[in-house]
């Protein structure tokens, strides 16, 4: 069979290239990609100084406290690599700050909002509201209503996986009316945190239900609320920490020692699918970590993760080479066996 000399020489140096291409366009799209790491997001809101010139709205203790302690301490013993510090925020600022977390989240962040400041109930329209620092009193609009609050937390909890309000306010319990979950009586163990943490969750935990909630508790410098989630959060042994675990052992605390009720539940419409908020404790993720923690939601600071492979440079890559020589040395071979003659010669090949 007979080819012309430069058609195979053609042909061999355009198989050593197609090799060459191939291995460039791998590395260039680097196709194992490892996805950024999930983060643990808060907005910290606290409200003392009201400043109603009706005097309805009084100044607060403990509210900027609490929310000091609360975003200390979930910064530095739950990891939570943005925490956004509000305090003493208008009706303009809370909003805001609420919208910008939405901006910020992301498709598996767990986002936890918190509150502390006066509440109200209006019983005539059976409506409960936040009351920022800028409220008049008797002024509803300048009230931040609960079904704007609810709006807020749906847009966040549309975009990330798991989200947590927690309100420590007076008739804060309002937010949850329409919807509650039940407790799961699942045994704790690695299988069902795997379940719930796959599952997308909207949860709250409120002070109260329907009625007043205590400002300073025995001079703790929080209030009775706050104090006690403080408490359950601070002395937590375990790795791993659902919020329908914290509401429960919360609740039961703050009942027993003042006339309050928490209450928690659910955020209706908003997408909950019996998942759960895992609070994950530094110190012990580190010291367990163990297949245990598998898919759950990790962050920058807790245990060191797997480094992706990393995207060489075609210059860098060593196939290149091999492919360019290859191609090289079976051309140079070409030549020599066409004998360095003219191109249209003919090469027979047994």
């Amino acid at each position: 069979m007979k080819y012309n000399g430069m058609i195979l020489k053609i042909n061999i140096i355009f198989i050593g290239l197609l090799f060459t291409v191939s291995v460039l366009a791998e590395t260039s799209r680097g196709l194992v990609r490892k996805a950024a790491p999930d983060i643990y997001r808060a907005l910290v809101i606290g409200n003392n100084n009201y400043q109603d010139s009706k005097g309805q709205w009084q100044v607060l203790q403990t509210a900027v406290a609490d929310a000091q302690a609360i975003s200390e301490l979930l910064k530095t013993e739950y990891g939570f690599a943005d925490v956004t510090l509000l305090t003493d925020g208008s009706r303009r600022d809370i909003i805001n700050a609420l919208a910008a977390l939405a901006e910020r989240a992301q498709a598996n962040d767990s986002v936890v909002v918190y509150y502390a400041g006066h509440g109200h109930l209006d019983e005539r329209r059976d409506q409960g509201f936040w009351i920022p620092v800028d409220a008049t009193a008797g002024e509803i609009t300048s009230y931040i209503r609960n079904s704007a609050i609810r709006d807020e937390i749906s847009v966040i909890a549309s975009r990330a996986k798991h989200t947590l309000l927690i309100s420590d306010s007076c008739f804060s319990g309002t937010l949850l009316r329409q919807g509650a979950r039940g407790r799961s009586r699942e045994e704790n163990n690695q299988r069902y945190y795997q379940k719930v943490a796959g599952k997308k969750s909207v949860q709250i935990l409120t002070a109260g239900g329907f009625e007043f909630v205590d400002d300073n508790y025995r001079g703790s410098g929080h209030s009775p609320f706050t104090y006690f989630l403080l408490n359950e959060l601070q002395h937590n042994n375990d790795a791993l920490l659902t919020a329908t675990e914290l509401a429960f052992n919360v609740e039961k605390a703050v009942a027993n020692n003042v006339d309050q009720t928490p209450e928690s539940g659910v955020l209706q419409g908003a997408g909950d699918e019996l998942g759960e908020f895992i609070f994950t404790r530094l110190d012990t993720m580190i010291s367990q970590a163990k297949p245990l923690l598998g898919p759950f939601p990790r962050r920058s600071s807790d245990i060191p993760i797997p480094r992706p492979e990393v995207k060489r440079t075609w210059w860098k890559n060593p196939w290149f080479w091999i492919g360019t020589v290859t191609a090289t040395a079976a051309a140079s071979y070409a030549l020599d066996r066409d004998g360095g003659g003219s191109d249209d010669a003919d090469i027979v090949l047994k």
